[in-house]
């Protein structure tokens, strides 16, 4: 790996002035900090390096990567798919740690409060993967124009990266607490993805997800106290918490669970994917062609499973919380909400413990936008406030899941549109949807189809009926969640 030394001094974190129309309001009162001399990688860990790491201490792999391979081309991409804890035990393992949020930030625009790591304007193609320009990660080192004051790279776009801090208000104080490993919290993620605005890649934005959060677009690099950084392996790291998840079963003989409300849906045909009138809407070209499919009859929870089901589910089997939960509790006033920070496997184990599934694509279009073809799950006219939760990117929050009463669908679904992504069972696969293809195997690697928007999608496309997204199934965010299905 290769280090950059960050000079002992002070400089300044934050926004200094809210003249500045790109700053959030997390950004200010700015202080003056002074730190003493440290390293820091001079770029995101590598799926390489990742690689190294995980067959020399037999940490287990990210859940993205096909029997722990690294597709051919990707080997100098950030690795992503790793949660806070792996990105520490990678940094224990190495004699390193995560760097502190106010390291990562001087490391990036160093003494003179510029707005960007390569100084005060604005990024542009040559400096950064940023906008969605490109649409995916870049290797790192592709943007040396870029570089911050002291030769860091990739500080601005790419990926998020994880820091040890909590995300807690400024004035950013280290002795207040923020800096205890051990503390339950969100933890802050720096610089901006592959997808972010502007101001998303600028020094002092800030945003943070709970530990357990996995997404493709969060990374991490390395810090070390001092300026003479290890050269190799030290500490072996502990057991990833993929190991701890226990098997469930039908709750057969179980104390039951708070009643999920299910609607029945008929068998026949109905419309699935985008007609020509929904062309220019299309998030991906795998929306097309529209076609027919019929469905046997099915049943479906009318709202996506809460907190307060997924909590019985958690005490009943011992399954572990997710990660949001403070000391395993939902919070006060958060029981009706969909419960997040759940992944693939979470989702479909909770399923079958409760004597259902999860739905295939299919069943979940036609669940949403019934047989005469509607965009939206309430009609054609395009979602306000009244039917959605959606377009929230600076307040990010789910609602309660019955909040939406106007947007229920043909059958009485309610938040198919917005408030959270759902899992559904099936592969990503082109259209048309044969489901004896292999899409519905549930032992086969490959990306999951989530359905329906959430409350961070900027705009009414991806809240559509026939509007599809995909992820790998170890991915856990705060903006997805599930709903169960049965056969009747």
């Amino acid at each position: 790996m290769e280090w950059v030394c960050i000079p002992a001094g002070s400089f300044h974190i934050g926004t200094q002035t809210t003249a500045d129309p790109l700053a959030g309001d997390d950004e200010t009162p700015a202080v003056e900090l002074h730190l003493p001399v440290f390293c820091i990688t001079r770029h995101p860990i590598t799926n390489r390096e990742y690689e190294t790491f995980v067959r020399t201490s037999g940490y287990p792999a990210p859940g993205h990567l096909t029997c722990g391979i690294i597709p051919s081309g990707l080997e100098n991409h950030p690795v992503t798919y790793v949660d806070w804890q792996d990105a520490a035990a990678c940094c224990a393992w190495a004699g390193g740690r995560l760097p502190t949020e106010a390291e990562w930030e001087k490391a990036a625009r160093g003494t003179d409060g510029r707005r960007f790591p390569w100084g005060d304007t604005p990024p542009d193609i040559l400096q950064a993967n940023f906008g969605n320009a490109i649409g995916t990660t870049t290797p790192v080192g592709r943007y040396p124009t870029g570089k911050s004051p002291y030769d860091a790279l990739d500080m601005a776009g790419n990926v998020w990266e994880w820091c040890a801090s909590l995300y807690r208000p400024y004035p950013y104080r280290p002795d207040d607490g923020r800096e205890v490993p051990e503390t339950p919290g969100e933890r802050t993620v720096r610089g901006g993805t592959y997808l972010s605005p502007d101001r998303g890649v600028r020094c002092a934005a800030r945003h943070a997800f709970y530990p357990t959060a996995r997404d493709e677009y969060i990374g991490f690099r390395m810090a070390f106290s001092g300026q003479s950084p290890p050269v190799g392996p030290v500490k072996t790291p502990p057991p990833s918490r993929l190991l701890r998840r226990r098997p469930v079963s039908h709750r057969s003989g179980l104390p039951k669970s708070p009643d999920l409300e299910w609607i029945d849906i008929p068998s026949g045909v109905f419309l699935m994917g985008s007609g020509a009138s929904e062309a220019n809407e299309a998030l991906f070209h795998e929306e097309t062609p529209q076609h027919d499919v019929y469905l046997p009859a099915f049943c479906i929870s009318r709202v996506p499973v809460t907190n307060a089901q997924y909590r019985v589910f958690v005490e009943i089997t011992g399954y572990p919380a997710p990660g949001h939960w403070t000391g395993g509790a939902v919070s006060p006033g958060m029981e009706h909400h969909p419960v997040v920070y759940v992944d693939w496997q979470d989702a479909a184990a909770h399923c079958v413990w409760a004597g259902g599934r999860l739905p295939t694509e299919a069943e979940w279009e036609k669940a949403a936008r019934g047989t005469d073809g509607r965009r939206f799950p309430w009609g054609d006219t395009p979602p306000d406030p009244r039917h959605a939760q959606f377009g929230q990117t600076r307040c990010l929050a789910t609602t309660p899941v019955d909040a939406h009463s106007v947007g229920a669908s043909e059958y009485g679904a309610l938040d198919m549109a917005g408030n959270v992504w759902e899992w559904c069972a099936s592969l990503y696969f082109p259209y048309p949807y044969p489901s004896g293809d292999g899409r519905e195997e549930p032992d086969a690697h490959g990306q999951r189809v989530l359905r329906g928007g959430s409350f961070a999608s900027p705009d009414a496309r991806y809240l559509r009926c026939a509007a599809r997204s995909r992820s790998h199934p170890a991915r856990r965010r705060d903006h997805i969640g599930f709903r169960v299905a049965r056969t009747p």
